[in-house]
């Protein structure tokens, strides 16, 4: 009989844990009451339970700040500040409920927003009795990445949380698995491998075909990104595309004449990756507790069984190639070197556990699908939005160094466009394709705030969250116009002023020992086929009457007069990477 998390989670953890201990504490003093209290009936000796657990919980709850105070005095150290509630209901749970709310139902990342001007860049959520800080300061994400990197590790909440779509790939992995991974999977990432566009060339040309046939009709372009990288991935990781550009692309809303969702016309593929991701993410702001929201069972099972039941053939035949090489090499005495061969060719070289080949192909699918198709959907959104001056100088520079119509671009005219690479830098400072990150410590430790030099005490199992996002539109670190979509920064004294100074502040790619080992592949991605886009097209152009109803920002967003919020076109959400909601509807001609 196959439980599900839900019920093995209250089996294995509440019920022992908590509900047993009550049970027993409940029954003792029930008896002791009673006998005590004979003739005040069984109301009086309830209220009387209740409130004795009460007071125990709170009594547990003392100690262990009592602990801790006492500890972060022996590293010289204070603690975190603690975030409480408006109405100071144990566990933090109205704050808990009432960040769910904002992440349902406003701004990308509003609630840690609105809370740092209160706060600073440094708090304590405090959940359910955990230590779950969160940060915006650099200092304090280059201790977690950097400094400290081998005492803050994914850590379990984590991982098992993650682990039904992600397995121990190299995103979901600690500790020697994680450097496993790290070590199989780098040197497929060498220069000469991403610095070949013959995928990107193949499958551009096919999303650019897509548009043309649309006759100047919007299109939703976030779905045209993400039907690019997902073809040129699978085709990078598999060494076959899973050919999403195959199917018919979405209906503007006004052209609809059906309920069909733009999901509905996607490959299964392509459909079920994307709503094992969103399912998935929704149980890491919950915490450890997300098996309680799924009692009844897992709903994303099914689109991981479809996953695998994609990719596990695929892996089949690659360890047959294997063996078949291998035969041949024993006949023959020779085996010739495959120095164009894909990274599921590369994986069987070193293993034959088809676990371990799946989890990692799908990881990187994760990271060459979504992260990418983000970044280029993005920054076409700014290109759209934003002062048209950006886009011709965008064009003149495509122009000048590429050439106009079929000119393909090279890897060293790539690299040559620098207004290019710094429309990309502003774009992920602004709208980075992670948006946050967590990690969870392995020892104490304590960090020390480089302005004003106070030390604060990280215990033991304490998870740490940080919004990349928020800390690239921090005023104090990238000046008084960091709101503001400038490609120019980059180029100009500023750079030099703020940037540079300070790197751990931008970070699209991670840091540390676990940057991202992809970033020149999806760098030099996103840059082609922006490059083959503006070649393409001379008229683009923002179409807000394609949008399906509810799925632009709502009008009240406009009176918001600090941060992006009231001047965003369309309705930034994230799940493990960022989106659109609704999509990114464009006309192009």
């Amino acid at each position: 009989m196959h439980l599900s998390h839900g019920l093995r989670y209250l089996l294995v953890t509440v019920i022992p844990g908590t509900i047993i201990p009550a049970v027993a504490v409940f029954a003792s003093i029930h008896f002791c009451v009673s006998r005590s209290l004979p003739t005040h009936g069984n109301g009086t000796i309830l209220s009387l339970d209740v409130l004795v657990i009460y007071l125990m919980i709170k009594l547990r709850s003392a100690y262990d700040a009592r602990q801790e105070a006492n500890l972060a005095r022996q590293y010289n150290a204070i603690e975190v500040p603690i975030l409480r509630g408006r109405w100071g209901l144990p566990g933090n749970i109205d704050v808990l409920v009432s960040m769910l709310k904002t992440i349902a139902a406003d701004y990308n990342h509003q609630f840690p927003a609105n809370l740092a001007p209160i706060w600073g860049d440094l708090w304590n959520y405090k959940f359910w009795g955990s230590n779950m800080i969160f940060t915006t300061n650099p200092a304090y994400v280059k201790q977690v990445l950097a400094t400290d990197f081998s005492i803050w590790v994914k850590g379990d909440d984590i991982t098992i949380a993650l682990r039904d779509l992600l397995g121990d790939g190299i995103f979901n992995s600690d500790g020697a698995m994680w450097k496993f991974h790290r070590s199989v999977t780098r040197p497929f990432f060498a220069k000469d491998r991403v610095a070949d566009f013959e995928i990107f060339e193949k499958h551009s040309e096919e999303a650019i075909m897509k548009i043309k046939e649309r006759g100047g009709e919007p299109v939703d372009f976030q779905d045209i990104a993400g039907r690019f990288t997902m073809d040129s991935a699978t085709a990078f990781l598999f060494g076959e595309s899973v050919h999403s550009m195959s199917t018919p692309l979405a209906l503007p809303y006004t052209a609809q004449s059906t309920t069909a969702s733009s999901s509905s016309m996607e490959i299964p593929f392509a459909s079920a990756f994307k709503s094992a991701l969103e399912g998935y993410s929704m149980r890491i702001p919950v915490g450890k507790t997300w098996p309680l929201w799924e009692i009844t069972g897992d709903k994303n099972r099914p689109y991981v069984k479809l996953l695998h039941d994609y990719v596990d053939p695929i892996v089949e035949r690659g360890l047959s190639n294997k063996r078949k090489l291998a035969l041949a090499r024993r006949e023959e005495g020779d085996e010739p070197a495959d120095e164009n061969g894909t990274l599921l060719d590369h994986l069987v070289s070193v293993t034959d556990d088809k676990t371990v080949i799946r989890d990692e192909l799908l990881n990187l699918l994760l990271a060459g699908r979504d992260t990418t198709a983000h970044a280029i959907t993005a920054v076409v959104y700014f290109l759209v939005t934003e002062d048209p001056k950006i886009m011709a100088t965008l064009r003149r520079e495509i122009l000048d160094v590429v050439g106009p119509g079929k000119a393909v671009p090279t890897f060293d005219q790539i690299k040559e466009m620098k207004y290019l690479r710094a429309i990309a830098n502003e774009t992920l400072r602004l709208m980075p394709s992670v948006p946050g990150n967590i990690r969870c410590s392995t020892e104490a430790s304590v960090w020390t705030d480089p302005a004003t030099g106070v030390r604060h005490f990280i215990p033991k199992g304490t998870r740490c969250m940080w919004s990349t996002q928020l800390m690239g539109r921090r005023h104090d670190l990238w000046g008084p116009d960091a709101d503001v979509f400038d490609p120019m920064r980059w180029l100009d004294e500023r750079n030099k002023k703020y940037f540079l100074s300070n790197p751990f502040m931008f970070l699209p790619f991670h840091g540390g020992p676990r940057i991202c080992l992809g970033q020149q592949f999806a760098l030099n991605e996103m840059s082609f086929f922006v490059t083959r886009l503006l070649q393409s097209f001379s008229d683009i152009s923002f179409a807000p009457d394609a949008f399906a109803p509810g799925t632009l920002p709502p009008s009240e967003w406009k009176a918001h007069t600090s941060g992006r919020k009231g001047v965003e076109k369309v309705w930034m959400k994230s799940h493990l990477t960022m989106y659109f909601v609704g999509g990114l509807w464009l006309r192009m001609s």
